[in-house]
């Protein structure tokens, strides 16, 4: 009686689909700029912040929905902002009341007061940390619709001027004397 060791060729997956798999329906980003020069330099990151939400929403992100996008029932809407259920932003360095101003980018976005949000930050990849928390939200059953999302404006918080004002608190001869 011999047991098959599974090998990098084999096969060990179905190709079925779970209910409870997290897929990705609509992906839209904002414009780049120049910081403190560009178009956007004196965009808060909350008002960006409100367009991605709507944007992601909208059967067609390109087109104004100046009327129909007003009514959260509107057949504009390839997901009802009312079926949102969680909303998790990834963001680095705005100051702690960027909770508050993304609250309010959510509902300038029509999305109910009734949705959760939280913001999430891991450095460089903190939007991405924050897919992957809405991702998981699906898979473990505790919502069914969210928005991963991150936002940023370095024209609103220059990292240079962060550091400079809160330089990081570190005991250097700790550190560098660490052996791990």
């Amino acid at each position: 009686n011999t047991t098959k060791v599974p090998t990098p060729t084999m096969t060990t997956t179905t190709n079925l689909q779970n209910p409870r798999d997290a897929v990705i329906v609509q992906a839209i980003r904002t414009p780049l700029c120049r910081a403190r020069k560009g178009g956007l330099a004196k965009v808060p990151p909350s008002t960006l912040l409100s367009a991605a939400l709507r944007g992601v929403l909208l059967k067609d992100p390109q087109t104004r929905h100046d009327q129909d996008a007003t009514d959260p029932a509107s057949s504009a809407y390839l997901i009802p902002p009312s079926d949102v259920q969680d909303i998790c932003v990834g963001n680095v360095l705005s100051p702690p009341t960027s909770a508050v101003s993304f609250r309010m980018a959510a509902l300038s976005a029509d999305i109910p007061h009734t949705t959760s949000l939280s913001t999430t930050n891991r450095q460089c990849s903190s939007g991405l940390q924050a897919i992957a928390n809405i991702a998981h939200a699906i898979q473990s059953g505790s919502i069914s619709i969210g928005i991963g999302a991150g936002v940023e404006s370095m024209s609103s918080d220059p990292m240079h001027e962060l550091y400079d004002k809160f330089p990081p608190q570190v005991d250097w001869d700790v550190v560098q004397n660490c052996r791990h």
